[in-house]
């Protein structure tokens, strides 16, 4: 394994893993993944600055975007889904 995440492998499944690996993802992945609504994760990847533009494709940068969530904590999403 690589990095510290071989300090978290008893929590971890093969989807945790898959998901590390990636640098960006698609608003689709973060949905499922985070479990915030499309309107929360844009908000989130628009405050952090994560987007990135692959010709029409737009993504998001995985390590700007969790950093994000990090400093805004669990309780940092109703914050950022803002109604």
């Amino acid at each position: 394994m690589f990095g510290t995440i071989w300090m978290f492998s008893d929590q971890i499944d093969d989807e945790d893993l898959l998901f590390a690996q990636r640098s960006f993802i698609t608003y689709n992945m973060a949905i499922d993944y985070y479990k915030m609504s499309y309107r929360a994760v844009t908000h989130a990847a628009d405050k952090a600055g994560a987007f990135y533009k692959l010709h029409k494709k737009v993504l998001i940068k995985r390590s700007i975007f969790e950093e994000y969530l990090r400093e805004h904590g669990k309780d940092g999403r109703r914050e950022v889904c803002v109604r």
